[in-house]
This record gives structure tokens, C-alpha cells and sequence, in this order.
């Protein structure tokens, strides 16, 4: 018997010398009465240093005087779990713990005693305080950000705001976490659109688009737009968990770029309107001679005759000539509201020479268009990009004083680079033989109020309008010339690969 409980006993030593936690048992007067490895590790003390000593004496920690556990155990036998306390190590030093304790009982469950198992939580703690830093470092940041972060869990639900963001929306950041992002911030006219994209990304069927621009809906009821810039979350697995976007409320941006694209856009009727008001006379002329020829007739009573007839047809076509110059100068000029839209470049191009054709003519300039046929649409405003085109045909006639040739081409791009994408694009050359840009000008053409035209005859806004316009339908504007012997203007825009 002497034997097995000698096994038995060396058999529970090597359990307690293995165990990774700091382990020692008390007897119902508090001494200490086992000691591991782990518990020597842990405080600096050796096992021959603690026994038959009190355990307060030892380890002297935080709960030691008014919530001492051991004490509770030893008097309720209840056991107690995973709580935390703060002991000193042999040299002084406090040691954060994680301990459980338990009653020891003997075969009839009397207690005798109580046994406690606590870990060192001092690298845990120094993790979770780096931790703890970064994400307060981090929460900085997105604080002092002046865009606006976002991110949308699974559901489209509000995950995290930050500062920037709770400023634009006017409510304070409890107001909007758990809330659906596209019934809470999205106006409704586009929330449907928005809403089928972003389970289109969740369900991993479309790419998320790295910039857009849409309306957000704010407190005040007023819309703003935001330029974003978004990423999708993943897990560890890979699999879309959410969204992270940060944007950028552009609204005044917007309201300045459209005032400038009308300013110019009135700069450049003016430009037209001699070559109009030539266009619209002539017809007007003939009309005036043909009413009154008829007048003539009407007295004499001669109006049913043939050349009656062929005289009031002329005077309809001179008419709806006029009409088809004014109207297309009242499209071009009217202020209408941005629109993304898939777009025929053809037309577009046919359209601005709708207007500005006869003044092209009146330059001695000689117009050719070599328009690719079946070209593949964009997305894009129309209105826009005809300001564009219009702007760089006037700059170009504008260079030609004394006639020249002007030839405006359409075709595809295979896999052009704009900015960091690549993809297929159409691409309109408008090319001049007027009088060139040097190389140093060249440079400087799109910085707003620069001209190479003498005072009073510009102000410098016609090419950073276009280079606006062509940057906000991501696309890009490359321009090669030699002075005396002309420009080229190449336009890059998307092809629009969205099928319906």
C-alpha cells in the first residue's frame, strides 16, 4: 500500500511539473502546501521558499485583504473561474494573473483545503495594450481624416463612421451605426441602382468599382455628392464580408465646375454667333424675298400657279433650316443636369458640327470626318462632352487664321492606358494645321488662365474645361504638336461594357 501511494504521489508531482499554469493548494489555514514548476517560474520563488508559509504572506495580491477567493472557497467550498487579479513576484514586481480556485475535498467531501491555478497574462496584457494603442492611433486618424470613412458589413448596415463622415450626415455617430446605409443616407430616386450594385459585390459578381460618384442624403433633407474610393473586406477565408469606402464631399466642387463649363460655354457662343447670325440671315433673306414676291402675287390674284407652290416650299425648307440652326445652338447652350448615359461619339461630334460648321466653312477651313462605323458607346453626359469637342474645334480654328485643314477621326483603342487602368476605349483625334504649340507652352495648356491668344480674346478656361470634363468620365486628353505645322488632340474615353 506504502508503494502505490508513493506512485500515485509521484505520478501527481509530475502532473503539477508539467502543467503550463502556475499552480499551488492551501490548507484550511491558508499554507501553502504544493508548489509546480510554473508557480516558481511565474513569482521568482522556489517551492522550498513558499511551503507551510500563508499565502497572502507570499504572494501578496490585490484581493488579498478585502476579496480574498481563496478565503471564500475554503469557507463556501464555491469554486471560481477565470478572474483576474494582480500578484507580486519575489523582486516587487505586480504581475497581472488569470486564476481559477477550487475547493479540495477529502473522500467524504469535507474540505481541507483549496487549490488555485493562475496564469501569467503579462505578454497577453502587453499585446492587447499595443492593440489597444493601435486602434486608438487609428481612431485618431479616421477622426482627424477630412474624408469621409465608411464601412458596410454584409447586410449594407453601418459598421463604423467616422468623424468626417457623422459631420457631412449631420448626426452624431450612434445615430447611424446599425443603421441600412442605403435606407438611411441614399436618396430614393437612386437607392434601388445603389442597393443592387453592392449585393451584386457581396455576391462576388462585380468587381467594386474603385471611384464613383453618387448623392448621399443628409439631416437637413439637402443632397451633397460624394466622390468615393472603395475596397470590399474580406475574412480569412476570402470570402466578402463588407465594404471600406472613403470619400469626399465634392457638391461645391461640382456647382464651381458646372458654373465654368457654362461660363465657357457662353464664351463660346459668343465665338459662334456672328458665324450664326450669318447662318440664320441668309435663309431669312430669301424667305423675306419670297413673301414678297407672293405678296405681288396676291395682288394681282396670280398665288395658284406653279411657282407659287415651288416659291412656299423654298420658304419652308429656308424655315426649317432656321429652326435646325437655332435649335441646335439652344441645345448646346441650355443648362441641363449631369446625366451618365451610354453615348454614340458620332453623334456627339455630329451634333457640335451642326453648330459650328458654317463658321468652319466661313474660315476657309477644310472639315474632314472619318467616323468609324458601329462605333461602341460610352458612358458619358452628352452635353458635356460636346462642350469639350466644341472647345478644342474653336481653339483649332482659331489657330488657322488663313484657312487650313481640320480632320477629326473616330475609332477603338485595344487596351489603352488611362491612369492606373487598362482597358479598350474610343478615341477621337481632332487634328489641325494651324500654327502649332511650342514644347514649353505645351506643358502649361491645361492650367486654368493660361492662354497663348492675345488680350481680350481669351481667358484661359476653354482647356481646362475640356481637361475637366474628359477627367470626370475617367478619361484621359493627350495632345501632340509642332509649331507651323499644327495639333493633334486625342481624347481617350471607356468603352461602355455593361450588358442590359
Amino acid at each position: 500500500m506504502k508503494i502505490e501511494d508513493e506512485i500515485t504521489k509521484e505520478f501527481l508531482d509530475n502532473i503539477l511539473a508539467s502543467m503550463q499554469g502556475g499552480l499551488f493548494t492551501i490548507d484550511k489555514d491558508a499554507r501553502i502546501t504544493s508548489f509546480n514548476r510554473a508557480a516558481e517560474k511565474i513569482t521568482g520563488y522556489k517551492k522550498e521558499e513558499v511551503l507551510n508559509k500563508k499565502c497572502y504572506k507570499v504572494l501578496r495580491s490585490n484581493l488579498c485583504k478585502d476579496k480574498c477567493r481563496l478565503k471564500r472557497t475554503l469557507e463556501t467550498g464555491e469554486s471560481m473561474f477565470n478572474y483576474e487579479a494582480i500578484i507580486l513576484n519575489k523582486s516587487g514586481k505586480e504581475i497581472p494573473v488569470n486564476v481559477t480556485t477550487s475547493a479540495l475535498r477529502t473522500s467524504n467531501n469535507n474540505i481541507i483545503g483549496a487549490l488555485e491555478i493562475f496564469r501569467d497574462l503579462t505578454e497577453r496584457k502587453r499585446l492587447w495594450d499595443k492593440l489597444r494603442e493601435e486602434r486608438d492611433k487609428a481612431q485618431q486618424y479616421l477622426s482627424v481624416a477630412r474624408v469621409i470613412i465608411v464601412t458596410l458589413n454584409f447586410e449594407g448596415r453601418v459598421t463604423l463612421i467616422n468623424k468626417m463622415g457623422c459631420e457631412v450626415l449631420g448626426y452624431k455617430e450612434e445615430e447611424i451605426i446599425g443603421k441600412n446605409w442605403f435606407d438611411f443616407c441614399i436618396p430614393a430616386k437612386t437607392r434601388h441602382k445603389v442597393r443592387e450594385v453592392f449585393l451584386k459585390l457581396m455576391a462576388g459578381d462585380v468587381k467594386a468599382v474603385e471611384y464613383y460618384e453618387n448623392p448621399i442624403s443628409i439631416r437637413s433633407g439637402e443632397e451633397r455628392i460624394i466622390a468615393w474610393h472603395n475596397t470590399t473586406v474580406r475574412d480569412k477565408s476570402g470570402r466578402i464580408i463588407g465594404t471600406l469606402s472613403s470619400g469626399e464631399d465634392i457638391t461645391e466642387r461640382k456647382r464651381t465646375e458646372a458654373e465654368l463649363i457654362r461660363s465657357e460655354k457662353l464664351a463660346s457662343i459668343g465665338q459662334l454667333a456672328a458665324g450664326v447670325a450669318h447662318e440664320v440671315n441668309n435663309p431669312l433673306a430669301g424667305i423675306l424675298v419670297y413673301i414678297k414676291l407672293l405678296l405681288k402675287k396676291y395682288k394681282q390674284k396670280k398665288l395658284q400657279t406653279e411657282q407659287t407652290e415651288e416659291q412656299l416650299k423654298k420658304i419652308a425648307r429656308e424655315t426649317e433650316r432656321c429652326s435646325s440652326i437655332i435649335k441646335n445652338l439652344l441645345d448646346f447652350s441650355r443648362q441641363t443636369e449631369v446625366t451618365l448615359r451610354p453615348v454614340d461619339i458620332n453623334k456627339v461630334i455630329e451634333a457640335t458640327f451642326s453648330i459650328v460648321g458654317h463658321q468652319i466653312n466661313l474660315k476657309n477651313i477644310r472639315l474632314e470626318k472619318k467616323l468609324m462605323g458601329y462605333l461602341p458607346l460610352i458612358q458619358g453626359d452628352f452635353d458635356q462632352i460636346q462642350q469639350a469637342l466644341m472647345n478644342i474645334v474653336l481653339n483649332a480654328a482659331q489657330a488657322m487664321p488663313d484657312g487650313g485643314e481640320l480632320v477629326v477621326t473616330t475609332s477603338v483603342a485595344d487596351r489603352a492606358k488611362i491612369g492606373d487602368s487598362i482597358k479598350d476605349a474610343i478615341r477621337i483625334d481632332i487634328s489641325d494645321t494651324g500654327v502649332g504649340i511650342s514644347q514649353e507652352n505645351l506643358k502649361k495648356l491645361f492650367t486654368p488662365f493660361f492662354t497663348t491668344k492675345e488680350t481680350g480674346k481669351g481667358v484661359g478656361l476653354g482647356l481646362s474645361v475640356v481637361h475637366g470634363i474628359i477627367e470626370r468620365h475617367h478619361g484621359k486628353i493627350e495632345i501632340e504638336s509642332n509649331p507651323g505645322v499644327g495639333t493633334t488632340f486625342s481624347i481617350y474615353l471607356g468603352i461602355d461594357n455593361e450588358k442590359d
